[in-house]
């Protein structure tokens, strides 16, 4: 199955988001939902070309 990148990498960008909102909340990294939106981070990563991926780990919102 063929994906949209630019969909992948805005699906990513909103997780990410997510992510941090609830680390900036005080949730813990064991909790389920993190791990989930860890796990599909890590998931949709893998769905993208080697050069997609280098400009995502280059993006100031993935270490913020």
């Amino acid at each position: 199955m063929k994906y949209n990148k630019d969909d992948v990498v805005e699906r990513i960008k909103s997780q990410v988001y997510k992510l941090r909102y609830r680390r900036s909340e005080g949730f813990g990294d064991k909790s389920l939902l993190s791990s989930c939106l860890i796990n599909e981070v890590k998931y949709l990563f893998t769905l993208l070309d080697k050069e997609t991926q280098n400009d995502i780990l280059n993006k100031t919102w993935l270490d913020e």
